[in-house]
């Protein structure tokens, strides 16, 4: 008597797709490949209580945690993170109210003075009270010597020392950023020039080429080359503005 074939009895293996030519054994799924399905189907803890319970989580602490605790976790995380974001959004608000209250009152100071001498103490005060300026220098150019409450220096010996600087400014660049070179530091800060690590220059501009105003710091980075300088830049137009009716 002979045994009849019969085909060998097997349970299918479960898989994670629906497509016959895409069925791989479980063992041989990637992580990647269950994430994928699990974003494509939403709904497949629906009614899996029991396998959600089930579920646990290694934590960094060495002890486990539920996938609902481990979801939990994330969620706070990013709350605090979103909570972060938006008080550094809020603070950076306020300081651009405060920059802006600022610059007002010293503009509208600077347009209301009635000299040379009322506009170097304007300047010296909003620059030193309201924006915490270490040091500034404002110096026009001249080619004869002139008796005057803001310094004056003759504009070739500025060129032969600022040099490059003032043909980057005289060139359409409106701020100059970063460290300067020890003979233009000189120039700028005759008293201070030791305690300065970075500067920020500007031109006078309006109607022609009559000074310049510099910034400066004892910190090397406080003023980069990659740093914004719309305020320094909008400055020196209203100084321009308001010189040009002294001089």
């Amino acid at each position: 008597m002979t045994d009849s074939a019969t085909p060998e009895s097997s349970a299918a293996i479960p898989t994670l797709s629906s497509d016959e030519s895409d069925k791989k054994p479980l063992d041989e799924l990637t992580s990647a490949e269950v994430a994928e399905y699990l974003q494509q189907n939403p709904d497949f803890f629906m009614g899996q209580d029991d396998l959600l319970m089930s579920l646990s989580l290694p934590h960094q602490r060495g002890s486990a945690i539920s996938l609902y605790e481990r979801q939990l976790m994330l969620l706070r995380e990013r709350n605090d993170e979103l909570k972060q974001r938006l008080n550094r959004l809020i603070s950076v608000a306020h300081d651009n109210d405060r920059l802006f209250d600022s610059s007002r009152r010293l503009v509208l100071a600077l347009i209301e003075s009635r000299d040379l001498e009322q506009v170097t103490e304007t300047l010296r005060d909003g620059l030193e009270n309201d924006f915490g300026v270490e040091f500034h220098a404002l110096i026009l150019f001249n080619k004869e010597p002139v008796e005057s409450p803001v310094r004056t220096e003759n504009p070739d010996i500025a060129n032969s020392v600022l040099g490059e600087l003032l043909v980057n400014l005289n060139g359409g660049q409106k701020v100059v950023c970063g460290r300067l070179a020890e003979k233009e530091l000189e120039f700028l800060f005759p008293n201070d020039h030791p305690n300065i690590g970075s500067v920020a220059l500007s031109p006078l501009n309006f109607p022609d080429s009559v000074g310049v105003v510099a910034l400066g710091s004892r910190d090397e980075n406080h003023f980069r080359a990659s740093m914004g300088n719309l305020f320094l830049g909008y400055l020196s137009d209203v100084l321009c503005r308001v010189l040009s009716r002294f001089i």
